[in-house]
């Protein structure tokens, strides 16, 4: 960096500002953007100039647009100015240190290398052309940001923003740096004409008229790298018309060995080396050096530890006109000769962007090999994005593959992709390499298909594990393996929801294997198979068990993602035993984890719990907030399931508050189209709720029955059909699903395997289901226990709706006292279910107490009060048609004409409105 610093006053201010607030302990990062040549380095280097001049140390990475660059290359170079070195994870890569555990170690131990850096005086770090940076990179540039609030580390980034489309790990990185504390942002705009005369005469050494300032300013916008291209112009008639015209002029001037050395150059990357150009254009050394030297005085390169081009605008053009067959050719001779050297394992990625650079005119077969080889050592060194990017490229190379080969590069991809959290793609190719592994009649490689999204799978979606898993399992050995023990647990762990094995049966079958093999991988998959196969409310207890021994397993493992699952699955079954408190305190050590992690899967599964503790304590703009950021972590790259989930617990919430705008038009339809046959009574419930009794009744009659609710899904789904017979008049289904809660009673309503709701205690449904069949004494008593274990659990939501599902029993049976303790618990529910916001329940409330004091609303004609009565008497809508003599049908029109004149939700309130009036 040479001469005066025209303009960027402000810039500079704020610049030297956020410096010295980094060295005072409160760390800063700023991203100084603009398009090209507009002089976003400059401004850098005066900052690093600056710090020099104060003793503070300065470390710079530089991203380069050649493809062929290395993982974590930007930091790389920093670490190595600062006289370190990465983490032997991320530099020299490590084939079993495969979990986001190991790369969020790796990334924290630069993380600290650098915060330790700035201590005592302070530590200025630029990043240089970030639009370039490989995803790794990036994803470490977020981790170390987090991390330095309380350093003494100033880190600047550059980056073109006229060059982010496209480039969506940078824009995400982006969109994570923006919410960091201490992140300040500068835009470079064209220098004004004032400006540009100053620089304009520095450039020529003479004075320069505003006129011809305002001329070079109107023709360059102000960008300082254009401005100095056109200065030595300025004697001349006329100025071009595109400053690379100018770039072009210069090139022209140089001596065709030059210029075709130069133009190879630029093709082949941006700092060219004089052995290398020789090699690949056969040209002497001397000849080659000569050539540099040329360019050097003619003003393209710039010499530093070796030469390289003065500004990237150089570059390209001076690869423009190089024709396409040359470039190719350039590349391949560029890849032999870097494979023949002695470091060529090391140089994978450099040596397979050439040889892909090289299509169609080198060997795709070369290409293939080392973009695998590529993507191997990404693998390896935990740079999942990369490394899906070079087997995505090795796939395209167009080199004819076997199915081995095409199952090999499918199957690494999608592990890739799993890796990093992106799992709706993974889907998709992981399909494609079960069929490939089909052709090559391979059951390991299809066995390996199937585990690749192990814990991850959708059981409705387009990939089926258990699936491949039992297709495998036909085609092995019947003896004890991994292989084997794994794809049992995952057959298993399935059919939890889509049915098939017995899961008890098999997965204790997977875990006995597992433990007698000892290999602590297939012990991890046979946990999460009992896991899924006892998730129902018999083993809520044998769950917490298995979450110790899954927490324990994390723990010795330092896995931070079995960690978690220990403590997810102590949360589901904190959840289901009603200790909300233990649950709530898990969310603690939860967030540490997934924090660590950075994995959206997991970042999900932490949210789902944060927004179940949130709506059951009642807080549900807190939950909806939750629920939201969760459909946004997920959108787009995890199945469709995942996302469905969150939509529910939305839906579920809106039945609780009404607010009737949680949902769009399209997510309605999602669940008109996509709703499971066991999730469809929630859906159906909620749209009763909101009186489209007609078309909750059609959902109700294609859902499944009971006995195929999924064990998962067990309690939530029985409580749902409970309160959907008490609304239909269904005393028949009542009665079975009141036998089905019975031995579920002590427990509460959540799912046994990804909790994201507690509804309260089962004893409120079983009371629900017991008055729907007319058994109105132990309606009361059980909900009564309810209201008590809700109250215990803190459970306010639930605990409000039960005293309202009492009231209405109550007012039903009317003995002595009833009525009057029926009002009482209105009036609690009214005054707990505005506090909260549920005005669904308030309205309900306050519309019974108005029954039960008589002063509700008539109108019905004499036919409707005479089918009112009949309710009253309990009858259901079949036994009311064959007594008046009309249809079924009839009597449900009917009663929904009462219930749409009395404002009442269910033929339970009706029976004590009836009641009253008598």
């Amino acid at each position: 960096m040479t001469g005066e610093f025209v303009g960027r006053a402000r810039e500079a201010e704020l610049l030297a500002a956020r410096f010295d607030e980094a060295r005072s302990g409160r760390g800063q990062l700023v991203l100084i953007t603009g398009e090209p040549g507009i002089g976003k380095t400059r401004l850098a280097q005066e900052t690093a100039a600056r710090a020099a001049a104060l003793g503070v140390p300065v470390g710079w990475g530089r991203a380069s647009d050649d493809e062929g660059s290395p993982p974590y290359w930007i930091f790389r170079q920093l670490v190595r100015e600062l006289g370190g070195t990465l983490p032997a994870a991320l530099a020299e890569g490590d084939p079993s240190a495969d979990s986001a555990t190991a790369r969020f170690e790796a990334f924290e131990a630069v993380a600290c290398q650098l915060r330790d850096a700035a201590e005592p005086d302070g530590l200025l770090l630029v990043l240089d052309d970030l639009q370039w940076a490989d995803a790794a990179s990036l994803a470490l540039l977020v981790h170390a940001a987090r991390g330095m609030s309380r350093s003494r580390l100033l880190l600047v980034a550059t980056y073109r923003d006229t060059e982010t489309g496209g480039r969506e790990a940078l824009v995400s990185a982006l969109a994570a740096l923006a919410h960091e504390a201490g992140q300040s942002r500068v835009r470079l705009v064209g220098l004004p004409p004032s400006d540009v005369q100053r620089q304009l005469e520095l450039a020529t050494g003479e004075e320069v008229s505003p006129d011809v300032a305002a001329v070079v300013s109107r023709r360059t916008g102000g960008n300082p790298f254009f401005v100095n291209e056109l200065a030595p112009l300025l004697e001349s008639d006329t100025l071009p018309d595109g400053v690379l015209d100018t770039v072009r002029a210069r090139l022209a001037r140089l001596t065709g060995c030059c210029r075709e050395l130069i133009a190879i150059a630029a093709a082949l990357g941006s700092e060219p080396a004089a052995p290398e150009l020789a090699a690949v254009t056969d040209h002497p050394v001397e000849a080659v050096l000569g050539a540099l030297d040329e360019a050097g005085a003619a003003g393209l390169l710039v010499r530093g530890d070796g030469w390289r081009f003065r500004h990237d605008l150089i570059r390209e053009a001076a690869r423009a006109d190089l024709p396409t067959a040359t470039s190719a050719g350039a590349h391949a001779r560029m890849a032999a000769w870097l494979a023949a050297r002695s470091d060529a394992a090391e140089r994978a990625a450099e040596i397979a962007h050439h040889w892909l650079a090289s299509l169609p005119v080198g060997e795709p077969g070369e290409a293939v090999a080392w973009a695998e080889r590529a993507g191997d050592l990404a693998l390896d060194r935990l740079a999942w994005e990369q490394a899906a990017d070079l087997y995505q490229q090795a796939l395209d190379a167009g080199a004819p593959l076997s199915p081995g080969d095409r199952g090999r590069l499918l199957l690494r991809q999608a592990t890739a992709l799993t890796r990093n959290g992106d799992i709706q793609p993974a889907g998709a190719i992981l399909a494609r390499a079960a069929d490939a592994a089909r052709e090559a009649s391979d059951p390991y490689a299809l066995g390996s298909v199937s585990l690749a999204m192990e814990g991850l799978s959708d059981p409705w979606g387009g990939f089926r594990g258990d699936r491949l898993a039992a297709e495998a399992l036909a085609q092995l050995p019947d003896e004890d393996s991994p292989m084997r023990a794994r794809l049992l647990a995952l057959l298993a762990g399935e059919a939890g929801f889509v049915g098939g094995v017995d899961p008890e049966r098999v997965s204790g079958e997977a875990l006995a294997m597992a433990e007698r093999l000892g290999d602590t991988q297939v012990l991890r998959s046979a946990l999460r198979s009992r896991q899924m196969a006892r998730s129902g409310p018999d083993g809520v207890h044998e769950r917490l068990e298995l979450a110790e021994r899954m927490h324990a397993l994390g723990q010795s493992e330092q896995d931070d993602e079995t960690t978690l699952w220990g403590w997810l699955w102590r949360f589901d079954g904190y959840m289901m035993l009603g200790r909300v408190d233990d649950a709530e305190a898990a969310l603690g050590p939860m967030r540490l984890l997934t924090d660590r992690l950075r994995r959206p899967l997991a970042q999900w599964q932490y949210l789902r719990a944060v927004a179940a503790v949130e709506v059951a304590r009642g807080r549900f703009d807190d939950a909806v907030a939750t629920v939201r950021k969760c459909v946004r972590l997920i959108e787009g790259r995890t199945h469709d399931s995942v996302r469905g989930v969150s939509l529910f617990v939305l839906l579920m919430i809106d039945g609780l508050v009404g607010r009737g705008d949680l949902l769009t038009a399209e997510e309605f339809e999602l669940f008109d189209r996509y709703t499971p046959a066991f999730a469809s009574p929630v859906y159906a419930l909620y749209l009763a709720q909101r009186g489209d009794f007609e078309r909750a009744r059609r959902i109700v009659r294609r859902s499944a029955g009971p006995d195929a609710f999924p064990q998962p899904a067990l309690l939530p789904s029985l409580a749902t059909r409970a309160e959907l017979a008490a609304m239909f008049g269904e005393p028949e289904v009542a009665a079975d699903l009141a036998a089905r809660l019975r031995p579920a009673a002590d427990l509460f309503v959540t799912g046994g395997a990804g909790t994201v709701t507690n509804v309260g205690s089962v004893r409120t449904y079983l009371g629900i289901a017991e008055a729907t069949c007319g058994r109105l004494d132990e309606a009361v008593r059980e909900i009564r226990l309810g209201i008590t274990a809700n109250d215990t659990a803190g459970i306010a939501p639930h605990a409000a709706h039960a005293r309202f599902e009492l009231a209405q029993v109550l007012a039903r049976r009317r003995r002595p006292g009833d009525v009057e303790e029926a009002a009482a618990l209105c009036a609690t529910a009214t005054s707990s279910a505005a506090r909260l916001g549920m005005a669904p329940l308030r309205r309900r409330a306050d519309e019974l107490a108005a029954t039960l004091r008589g002063d509700a609303p008539a109108g019905l004609t004499p036919r409707e009060a005479e089918v009112a009565a009949q309710v009253a008497q309990g009858l259901t809508n079949k036994q009311i048609a064959a007594l008046m003599h009309i249809s079924e049908r009839t009597a449900e029109s009917h009663v929904q004409h009462i219930l749409g004149k009395l404002g009442l939700a269910n033929r339970t309130q009706i029976a004590a409105w009836s009641a009253q009036r008598s």
